[in-house]
């Protein structure tokens, strides 16, 4: 985890600040290799976890390579006496994660100038070898949960029955969950995000399934629609092949230094050319790690640019309300060669 200390001490010298304050759970296990609760602030030659005597045990882990400051009343008067003691004038947080009111919390307690930034996605952006090892895992296992889906498909079954069966096939072979799963069938796949219900399958049925594995904390993320029972209409044939085509293009345009806003410029053209630019409700995609949506998102304000290493959905999807919709989704490693669908 050291070298990862050491991206974030450069980001300190590029920005002259005395320490980073870090407050996001995700951050701080990313950086520490524990998952606690409080705050871990940084120096360029020291680092701290400040937490409750909760994790205590938790932190024993780390207690050779961190300074562990275990609170009794509340973290913002121990971030207060370590930020005096140790002289800090100019702390960066993070501004994506730390709430407003935790700010004016830390505001009230501590005397140092408090600088926002947003660098610590960026850091975590780009994947290193074990890391990719890890969500190519949680991909094999969240295709293999398809496979396993598709099978106990019925007349009758309800979504919250397949959603509950993917969760126990999930959890048998994966460490956990990267998300609620999403099952829809019918009418109902016009939700991009809706919720399982009562509704029960039918022939002839759209269903979406969007779903995820978590390995060792990181996360896959995937999408299937198909028509069950029956073949599609001509209608629903010809807009799923339409997603399989446009999702295609898009990935082939994956490559170090291409911008994300580009890869969206992508699908977005060709779903308006084919007429459906009112029914693509959402951005082409997303970063995937340690959470199931991070930096860099793959939509048209975006002004990131995609790195060796970064892995990433692409997802194009057109929906339909009262009727139905319909989202293809893989989850993408970037590498020199271009983008590669993992696993």
């Amino acid at each position: 985890m050291d070298y990862r200390w050491e991206k974030l001490k450069r980001k300190l010298e590029e920005k002259s600040l005395d320490a980073f304050l870090i407050t996001s759970r995700v951050d701080i296990f990313y950086f520490s290799g524990v998952w606690v609760e409080g705050a871990a602030l940084f120096t360029p030659h020291r680092k701290f976890i400040l937490t409750s005597p909760m994790y205590r045990e938790e932190t024993e882990k780390i207690k050779n390579r961190w300074e562990i400051a275990i609170y009794k009343n509340t973290l913002e008067n121990t971030l207060k006496k370590i930020a005096e003691l140790i002289k800090i004038k100019r702390c960066g947080f993070e501004q994506n994660s730390l709430t407003f009111a935790g700010y004016k919390r830390i505001k009230e307690n501590f005397s140092s100038e408090l600088v926002p930034c947003d660098f610590v996605g960026k850091i975590r952006s780009v994947k290193e070898k074990e890391e990719i090892e890890f969500i190519k895992k949680a991909a094999k296992i969240t295709l293999s949960a398809f496979d396993y889906l598709r099978g106990i498909l019925h007349t009758g079954i309800r979504e919250k029955d397949v959603a509950r069966e993917c969760i126990n096939y999930i959890l048998k072979e994966a460490d956990g969950l990267a998300f609620d799963p999403i099952v829809l069938f019918g009418e109902r796949t016009s939700l991009p995000h809706g919720a399982p219900t009562e509704r029960k399958l039918k022939k002839g049925d759209l269903v979406t399934i969007d779903i995820g594995a978590r390995v060792k904390g990181y996360c896959a993320d995937i999408t299937r629609t198909f028509v069950w029972g029956s073949p599609p209409s001509k209608t629903w044939e010809e807009r799923l092949k339409l997603l399989e085509s446009v999702k295609r293009k898009a990935i082939e345009r994956i490559k170090p230094g291409v911008k994300s806003s580009e890869i969206h410029k992508i699908v977005k053209e060709e779903l308006t050319r084919k007429g459906y630019a009112e029914n693509f409700l959402h951005g082409t995609g997303h970063g995937v790690g340690l959470e199931v949506h991070e930096e860099p998102f793959i939509k048209q304000k975006s002004n990131a640019s995609l790195k060796d290493g970064m892995v990433i959905t692409v997802e194009p999807g057109i929906y339909f309300s009262g009727e139905g919709g319909a989202r293809l989704e893989d989850t993408i490693l970037v590498t020199s060669k271009g983008g590669k669908i993992l696993p």
